[in-house]
């Protein structure tokens, strides 16, 4: 443990040590009855004594080695206190199980009352606390809201007694001592509870003079394979151990005191309690060569450009680790000439830890004015003066290294400047660390910064180690030097940290030496990778420092999921409850999402892992300084770090496979640190022999886990102490001996147990029950005893056909092939407790009394209606939060679900009778069928509140039904319930709202109020469903808010008609000609409300519908900024109108002002011509598909037009009014074989030009004029290379082009090629007009385009000599060779000298045998089979 974290690691023991002897008062009270009182009542004011003394150390022990050394060693006493008042507490247990006679009387049976029996404490702010013995003689009549009781009735005397959780227990006893209550019962009084110190455990110790003795465990251990459960006890043995521990802190604390009377107040270090680091700034300049991130900076550069006329502030955050690059990248971008002309002003920032707004705004004010602003401290004064400067002007912001989540108020009010005015495409570029805030702050998609891909990092590698990237590395260092870079997960700053220290020799000694100490890891080095982690680390509280360094355990990449870890931080107390409403693991979930916020973790989303589960990985790098930091008290023993495991490691893992190499040193290893150990973990192969000694001796063990293959004998588990141990998990592959039953039993405080085993599971023969006509049946009896339980996990159990489970929160059956039933030892508990059931793949089962006996819950208030008392029954299964059920055939679940809105995952599938459900209650419900639900396929089914509890979905934000081919209507009502829901889909539903609705959906329409239903739906999307029109009409005068409207493949709508006049009555359709045969099936009326709300229609694959309404068709949907109609010639016809008397006049499609998208295909006239309200338009993107009709297009209106795309219009011969477009930036015509010319004179913005298939097309005219194009593609369309070639040798064509796609090498000449100095890409395809090689000219035209860097041979087919000069071209980095198989082998003078890549695909053999054999340098040879 490092020195700034001694201070916090002492204040968390003395809380964990408060925490049990003050918890619930029932160990105080053992301990007098002990006769210990006194031993630990000193121990208790010397606690707290040592509390008081190092609160005023303050940091003061960072550099000072003797105070740390005494703060170490009063953090050790506290572990041995602590541990050994937990062995009180296990005895106390003990010994209160063995006084009610080794069970929990909390079966589930009902009492003469009628009342199920409950026996521990529900409350969720912690981990079920264990109930006094004084319960059981009391049946629970009443709930609180949180779960706990109420009220209780005495099973002797029948009085009713108040017993909240917070006073119940003293209750309780106070009646059970009083005389009516005696008399009745005729019993001893519970108070008689023995003489604690009789029955008692005797402790084996080996002396009590060292901190590890004492932390020894206070019980005598049982042998491998006793069966004894007796336990006897030295209540000398205790009391001397209590003494020696209070002694020992007395006089360190002493020392501590003396210490800090020497440093007096005025030290240096007195003012803080975290080492206090420099503010990191940054410039904008650039610091040498930058390697491998042209693909993240090209991305940032197009955003720039794309969103130059954007009148909102475009936000785009960088986010990444530390050292990864972000400020090289956002300098990059900073002084990018492109950029640069691009803004009227750039501004670098660095913010760092605190976002200061007056200082931010006044550094802003110094880039764009000539003066500084020291002396302004005022934010509106410098907001103020600040507007008059970039008033109407592009601005470009970068925010370097973010670490703040600063409010929404404080972003808004310094950034408010940027929105006012008339400026357009202002951008903010933020650099940060935390995911939050580039979620919060980012208005698109973050650039995610990862490290350098493989070869451009080790380019970069021999840059900092040589200082030259192109120096051959030859034998041994490139051996080493690989494996280093292996270690350093492409990160820049590793490069550099690693470089500096190799560069010192470049010897193979001194290499290997740096392999194998890993000094780049120092946390001493001045400006390394380790040290910039560490600044963010130190800001961490303690509790999140002890999470996060404690995971240093578990392989690099290893893929937590959120409960697996969670649960581990709540057994090793590093959870708190800091908030009473809030149970513990939803305080561990904080925790973790607070480490992913800030880089410590990652998450990866199911879709990206194995599982479609969300997983927390430590990468790399920062898995690598989790060891570091936490190297005193975790370690993993592998084969190379045998050597450098300190004695005072608490968390150990041992990956078994490579320690056979070293047994000795292994055991000379375990023989320092294992009675120190807290959490074993071991992984890969063992030998039970091997590891017994661990079991012996580790007495303070409260996490094991076992993910290993047994090599011999099977685990003995009877070995482990169970004194401590709260989480247990085996998941091994062996047989296994019949001591697990027997050992669980003692493991009293066990919170957490996960047993997998594989085929061969057997059991001791004392631990199975053997029922008549059943079989043979296994049962864990012995899971009574565990009062702590709250997870149990059983996988792959497969001679398991019975499970008796006592209340938990979380129960997990996983692939229980002979599973037959599931009870309870008391089902009100389970029902109050339980908060995860997940159950898959058990074939088997058949019985589950939670879903047997869950109607008990509701029928319970009927038991006592004639009581005079309210009653306030707990529902069933009121607290759980996931419920997964799958691939359990034979199972009867109850059809409402969900059972109540804590519910947040739901996923049932291969169950009878239900369809299946996937879900989240607060994000998105899938419905969708069950194969295996044994539903009659011809039977339909109705959705409603019989099937789906709607009002436990409140927060749905998203519901999809797909192929229910069955299902006729849903519930208006149950809509109306879903008062959260955003977006509906319907998919393939036939039978869905079909014209043959039945009557009762009428009556239920009739009594749901107007607009009840889908009040906040934003979108709408049916695809290939039956639902008519009248129904899908009465849909939308619900949806009054609704942005997006999509329709797919619906050919039953033939009329589509927009209300004229704002109807006073709920129902434009009324609720019986809904219903009624006779009603307008085909007709879809969009209320007037809508015009102004729907910002997108959708409309593809209705060929019957039109439009049924006034000449202005769509332009009265006032908001609308998309439109899409595909498919759907009639409604196209409809919405345009001839402009004059004849039949061949200019049609013309009249659209609103506000559309800023259209699309359209299927397009009959000969003639189209956009138009806009009020002639104004913000139309940038038109794209015409497959209308074979089109002859003519006219786009005079379209003057705010950025992507014009024409396709497949086979008679298109004019495009009209390109003059008018003068914003275009990319341009495609494809497939329109009959067009002539283009007119591109005024499209000077135009960057891309893509020409296809255009087998007319003679002329560009004003290609010339085309300046900034950059992405130039020309094919297929013979008559524009004559054209091009001709203009090129009078006008100097296209300057900036940076891509150039052709298939006519007549382009090659010199005229063009001489003036495309920026030409970077270059693809040739199917040059099936040349000759097998290229011409004289054309490869001297070649060799003129020296700032190449990519070209791609592509279906050559007549191709057969690549160019002899291809040696040539200076910067070219890639050549790709594709289906060119007539090419037998590259050039006699080879390859580029600076090319990085190579890519074979589909070509000769001879070719690829020869690329084969390349391996020079840092060229990468990518082939296909």
């Amino acid at each position: 443990m490092e020195e700034a974290s001694l201070e916090a690691a002492i204040g968390w023991l003395v809380q964990a040590i408060y925490a049990i002897l003050l918890a619930g008062g029932e160990l105080d009270a053992w301990i007098r009855r002990a006769g210990l009182a006194d031993d630990i009542e000193r121990l208790r004011s010397e606690v707290e004594g040592v509390e008081m003394v190092v609160s005023a150390v303050k940091g003061r022990a960072i550099g000072n080695k003797p105070l740390a050394r005494s703060l170490a060693r009063i953090r050790e006493l506290l572990y041995g206190a602590e541990d050994l008042v937990d062995e009180l507490d296990y005895l106390r247990l003990q010994q209160q199980l063995e006084l009610e006679g080794g069970t929990r009387h909390d079966h589930d049976e009902t009492d003469a009352h009628g009342s199920l029996q409950v026996e521990r404490s529900t409350e969720s702010s912690s981990v079920d606390r264990l109930r006094s013995e004084s319960w059981g003689h009391f049946d629970i009549e009443e709930f609180a809201g949180n779960g706990g009781p109420v009220r209780a009735i005495c099973k002797h005397c029948g009085v009713v007694v108040e017993c909240t959780t917070d006073k119940g227990t003293p209750i309780l006893r106070k009646h059970l001592k009083s005389k009516s209550c005696k008399k009745k019962r005729g019993a001893s009084d519970l108070s008689s509870t023995g003489d604690a110190t009789a029955s008692t455990p005797s402790t084996a110790t080996d002396g009590i003079s060292s901190t590890r003795n004492m932390r020894g465990v206070g019980v005598e251990e049982p042998k491998h394979g006793t069966t004894s459960d007796t336990y006897t006890w030295d209540k000398n043995n205790f009391s001397n151990r209590i003494k020696d521990i209070t002694h020992q802190l007395q006089g360190i604390r002493g020392d501590v005191r003396e210490a800090l009377m020497i440093l007096g107040s005025d030290s240096s270090a007195s003012s803080n309690h975290h080492v206090e680091h420099p503010h990191r700034r940054t410039s904008s300049l650039v610091q040498g060569k930058v390697y491998g991130r042209d693909h993240e900076k090209g991305k940032i550069i197009q955003l720039i450009k794309g969103h130059k006329s954007s009148s909102t502030v475009t936000v785009l955050t960088v986010l990444g680790i530390g050292g990864v690059g972000k400020t090289t990248l956002a300098q990059l971008v900073y002084n990018d000439p492109s950029v640069e002309s691009q803004f009227d002003h750039r501004i670098w920032i660095s913010v760092s830890k605190k976002f200061d707004e007056t200082r931010i705004s006044r550094e802003i004010l110094d880039f764009v004015s000539q003066g500084t602003h020291e002396g302004m401290y005022s934010f509106a004064r410098l907001q103020e003066v600040l507007k008059g400067y970039i008033k109407s002007k592009r601005v470009l912001l970068i925010l370097d290294d973010v670490w703040d989540d600063m409010n929404d108020c404080q972003w808004n009010q310094l950034f408010a400047l940027f929105k006012s005015g008339n400026a357009k495409g202002n951008i903010i570029l933020v650099t940060t660390r935390k995911p939050t805030v580039a979620k919060r702050r980012g208005t698109v998609e973050p650039i995610n910064l990862h490290g350098l891909q493989n070869d451009v990092f080790w380019i970069l590698f021999k840059a900092c180690v040589f200082g030259d990237e192109n120096c051959e590395v030859e034998g041994s260092l490139k051996i080493l030097g690989r494996q280093i870079i292996e270690k350093l997960n492409g990160n820049p700053l590793a490069a550099e940290t690693a470089g500096a220290l190799l560069r010192e020799h470049l010897t193979i000694d001194h290499w290997s030496n740096i392999l194998k100490s890993e000094d780049w890891k120092s946390l001493q080095l001045r400006r390394g990778i380790m040290p910039t982690l560490k600044l963010c680390y130190d800001q961490l509280p303690y509790h999140l420092q002890q999470c996060f360094s404690y995971c240093a355990i578990f392989p690099c990449d290893y893929r937590f999921l959120a409960e697996e870890i969670v649960r581990i931080w709540i057994s090793l107390g590093f959870v708190k409850c800091s908030h009473s409403s809030m149970r513990l693991d939803e305080i561990g979930r904080l925790y973790l999402a607070d480490l992913v916020n800030l880089g410590f973790f990652q998450q990866i989303e199911g879709v990206h892992s194995s599982s479609s589960q969300t997983t927390y990985v430590m990468y790399g790098l920062m898995h690598d300084f989790a060891r570091v930091i936490s190297r005193t008290e975790c370690a993993t023993l592998n084969a190379l770090e045998c050597n450098e495991i300190s004695s005072t490691v608490q968390h150990l893992s041992i990956v078994t496979d490579p320690i056979y190499w070293h047994k000795e040193k292994f055991e000379e290893i375990l023989r320092k640190t294992v009675k120190n150990l807290r959490s074993l973990v071991l992984i890969g192969h063992f030998d039970s022999q091997l590891f017994q000694q661990i079991l012996e001796k580790a007495h303070n063990l409260r996490l094991l886990q076992v993910s290993a293959t047994v090599r011999s004998h099977s685990l003995p588990c009877g070995l482990v102490n169970p004194t401590h141990l709260r989480y247990l998990n085996l998941q091994v592959s062996h047989v296994w001996q019949g001591d697990l039953p027997q050992a669980l039993s003692k493991f009293l405080h066990l919170q957490v147990l996960e047993v997998g085993l594989c085929r061969g599971t057997s059991f001791a023969s004392g631990q199975m029950v053997n029922m008549e006509g059943c079989g043979e049946k296994l049962i864990f009896l012995s899971l009574e005893r565990l009062l702590f339980l709250t997870t149990l996990k059983l996988t792959n159990m497969r001679k398991i056909r019975q499970v008796s489970v006592p209340s938990l929160q979380e129960l997990i059956l996983v692939e229980m092939p002979e599973l037959e039933r599931c009870t309870c030892t008391s089902l009100g508990a389970l029902n109050s407790s339980l908060r995860v059931l997940e159950i898959r793949s058990c074939p088997a089962l058949k019985v589950f009394d939670l879903f047997e006996k869950g109607h008990n819950f509701a029928e319970q208030q009927l038991m006592f209606k004639d009581r005079n008392f309210k009653t306030n029954w707990k529902p069933w299964l009121p607290g759980l939060r996931v419920l997964t059920v799958i691939n359990c055939p034979h199972l009867l679940m109850p059809c409402l679900l969900p059972h109540s809105t804590t519910v947040s995952s739901l996923h049932i599938d291969g169950v009878p009778t239900l369809l299946k459900l996937k879900g989240s209650s607060r994000e998105k419900l899938e419905i969708s069928p069950n194969s295996r639900s044994g539903v009659n396929t011809d039977e339909t089914m109705r959705l409603d509140g019989e099937i789906l509890a709607f009002h436990n979905w409140g927060d749905l934000k998203s519901l999809h039904i797909s192929f229910c081919g069955n299902l006729t209507s849903i519930s208006f009502q149950g809509l109306g319930e879903l008062f959260s829901l955003e977006d509906l889909h319907i998919v393939g539903c036939t039978k869905l709202f079909s014209s043959d609705v039945r009557p009762e959906l009428t009556d239920e329409y009739a009594t749901t109020g107007p607009y009840e239903s889908l009040r906040c739906l934003r979108s709408l999307y049916i695809r290939s469903s039956g639902i008519s029109g009248k129904w899908l009409s009465l849909m939308l005068q619900h949806a009054q808010i609704l942005k997006e409207l999509s329709l797919y493949d619906c050919p039953q709508f033939t009329h589509l008609r927009i209300e004229e006049e704002e109807n006073n009555q709920p129902d434009i359709i009324s609720a019986s000609e809904a219903s009624s045969s006779s009603g307008p099936d085909g007709l879809l009326c969009i209320p007037l409300n809508l015009t102004s709300s729907l910002e997108k229609i959708d409309i593809s694959g209705s060929p019957y519908l039109r439009f049924d309404g006034n000449k202005e068709g769509f332009a009265g949907f006032t908001s609308l900024e998309e439109l899409r109609i595909l498919c759907c010639s009639g409604l196209l016809l409809s919405l345009v109108h001839n402009k004059g008397n004849y039949v061949q006049a200019n049609r013309t499609w009249l659209l609103p002002q506000s559309l800023g998208q259209v699309v359209i295909s299927s397009y009959a006239y000969e003639t189209l011509s956009l138009c806009f309200l009020g002639n104004l338009t913000c139309l940038r993107k038109f794209q015409v598909l497959e209308s074979p009709g089109l002859k003519s297009l006219q786009l005079h209106s379209c003057t705010s037009l950025e992507d014009l795309r024409i396709h497949k219009c086979k008679q298109l011969a004019t495009v009209k009014g390109m003059q008018s477009l003068v914003n275009l930036m990319n341009l495609e015509v494809q497939e329109n074989p009959s067009l002539v010319s283009l007119e591109l004179h005024s499209c000077r913005s135009l960057e891309g030009l893509r020409i296809e298939e255009c087998e007319s097309l003679i002329a560009l005219e004003g290609l010339q004029s085309l300046v900034n194009l950059k992405n130039l593609a020309l094919l297929n369309s013979p008559g524009l290379p004559p054209y091009v070639e001709r203009l090129s040798g009078h006008y100097e064509l296209c300057p900036r082009l940076e891509s150039l796609h052709i298939d006519d090498l007549s382009l090659l000449n010199t005229s063009l090629c001489i003036g495309l100095t920026c030409l970077q890409s270059l693809q040739l395809e199917k040059l099936e007009r040349g000759g097998t090689r290229l011409t004289d000219e054309q490869e001297r035209a070649l060799l003129l385009l020296r700032s190449l860097q990519y070209l791609e041979f592509q279906d050559c087919l007549n191709l057969v000599h690549l160019p002899v000069r291809l040696h040539s071209f200076p910067s070219m980095k890639r050549l790709m060779i594709c289906r060119c198989e007539y090419i037998p082998r590259l050039p006699k003078k080879g390859l580029p000298s600076s090319l990085e890549c190579l890519v074979i695909y589909d070509c000769s053999t001879e070719l690829r045998e020869q690329c084969e054999l390349l391996t020079r340098g840092k060229l990468i040879v990518m082939m296909n089979d």
